[in-house]
């Protein structure tokens, strides 16, 4: 008659579990403190070495410790702090634009196209992004400008009698190079969020009769809206700190902060740099925490569990 082995583990079984045991132990405390490194070294510190640098006072060509608030007080008390709150207002209307053309491409990606389909057709929007972003925005300007190609083809078609000098060298010029810059991150960002809605639920819906609209106020944007913000803050957030866009398609009154702070590194005051991108900074922290007060942001990743 046949006998089990229960033999138990000799010294050297469990001198080998015990070490694949603190291999894995070690191997969970790398994959927690390499990306913690990661965040402080290269966005902590030099989120707290710019909030210290605005302080300092400037010097001809570089700056030396010390504290003053000068260059918070030449930002609020100038026509920076103007053309940083008329800016914000066309970074807004750039985001609500990129909503209204973005997300519902986002939607009927997720509903309408196979899934084996789906996540080439969102590559399709990301190819724009590797052609560099001075040619994709250098590349507007015959499109927009007075006798380009928008304009020529209204006065073919008898729509208009003269040129629209607005497309260009205006705000509205600025917030066409943002929409049509970031709309691709809306379509991602809503793609994303949209995975937070079951495919079901559109079938329930279409079972109960639940209009369009009805659908998409009380059922996926409330699903989606986590992913939604998280994309609007991005394009906000771009769109006042890329200095290129008001830079080739903005005109005299077209300024945004990244081309204050571009400014200021010209003339080398180096400070008063220093103090915008902190304001931006702050800008962005104050947008992500309401951001998670009304959404609770962390249902992002959810998707991703």
């Amino acid at each position: 008659m046949a006998t089990l082995d229960t033999k138990s583990p000799g010294p050297a079984d469990r001198q080998a579990g015990e070490t694949r045991a603190i291999w894995r132990e070690r191997a969970g405390a790398w994959a927690f403190y390499v990306p913690l490194a990661f965040m402080v070294v290269f966005f902590a510190l030099p989120m707290a070495l710019t909030v210290v640098f605005s302080f300092f006072e400037r010097t001809m060509f570089w700056m030396e410790p010390g504290f003053t608030l000068f260059s918070y007080n030449n930002f609020f008390f100038s026509a920076r702090l103007e053309n940083f709150l008329v800016s914000m207002k066309y970074s807004a209307l750039a985001v609500v634009i990129c909503f209204v053309l973005g997300f519902p491409v986002a939607v009927f990606i997720r509903r309408s196209i196979p899934q084996v389909a789906q996540h080439r057709v969102i590559l399709l929007f990301i190819l724009p992004f590797m052609v560099s972003e001075i040619i994709r925005v250098f590349a507007l300007r015959p499109v927009l400008q007075r006798n380009g190609l928008i304009n020529s083809t209204l006065m073919d078609w008898g729509l208009i009698d003269e040129p629209i000098t607005a497309l260009l060298y205006t705000h509205t010029g600025v917030v066409i190079g943002e929409v049509l810059s970031f709309l691709p991150f809306i379509v991602f960002a809503g793609f994303l969020a949209m995975e937070a809605v079951p495919k079901f639920i559109f079938e329930v819906c279409d079972d109960l009769g639940v209009g369009h609209r009805r659908r998409f106020t009380d059922i996926i944007l409330p699903l989606a809206a986590p992913g939604i913000f998280a994309g609007a803050v991005f394009i906000f957030v771009n769109g006042l700190g890329v200095a290129l866009l008001p830079n080739i398609l903005g005109g005299p009154g077209a300024v945004n902060a990244g081309l204050i702070a571009t400014q200021a590194i010209t003339a080398l005051d180096f400070p008063l740099a220093m103090a915008v991108s902190a304001i931006m900074m702050a800008t962005l922290m104050g947008l992500l925490y309401i951001g998670h007060r009304l959404f609770d942001l962390t249902k992002i990743l959810t998707p991703l569990n």
